[in-house]
């Protein structure tokens, strides 16, 4: 039997972590979609307006839409900013936006399409897990080109 030394001990942390990251990940994202599909399904709905699409950069190759909305409920304007999880929906300046208000804040919004005011807490998930995997690929590949050393009947 092999030992357990500093190295392969740092191995399994690593791994241990990784899959913590994305075990919240996973976790997260489903918690956000448990609100907004809630906010959606008996929220208040009202027609808002696109008044400012900006595509925000969050990574070397990840970008997203942040969408801004003018909408009024109950006597009030209201503005706000909403973007999504999977980003696949294009807005422009002027469109008409079906929203769904929060009963009990009307300063959170949802499309049916995901777009929602949790803005880039949206991105989280994603980053949590995509940084899980990279850590546990690491950690493995470490162990990996640790162990090819010389063996032990070569010599």
């Amino acid at each position: 039997m092999t030992g357990f030394d500093g190295r392969r001990l740092r191995v399994v942390v690593a791994v241990v972590l990784g899959s913590l990251l994305v075990g919240g990940g996973l976790m997260l994202s489903a918690r956000l979609d448990a609100v907004i599909g809630q906010r959606v399904r008996v929220g208040v709905e009202t027609t808002g307006r696109v008044v400012h699409v900006e595509r925000y950069q969050i990574g070397r190759s990840t970008s997203v839409t942040r969408v801004t909305v003018d909408y009024a409920l109950n006597g009030a304007r209201h503005r706000e900013l909403l973007s999504s999880e999977l980003d696949e929906v294009r807005y422009r300046n002027g469109d008409a936006v079906r929203l769904h208000v929060d009963r009990t804040d009307a300063t959170k919004a949802a499309t049916a399409e995901g777009y929602a005011t949790e803005d880039l807490l949206l991105q989280l998930p994603a980053f949590l897990e995509a940084a899980g995997i990279i850590m546990i690929m690491l950690a493995l590949a470490r162990l990996r080109r640790r162990g090819r050393g010389p063996s032990p009947d070569s010599g």
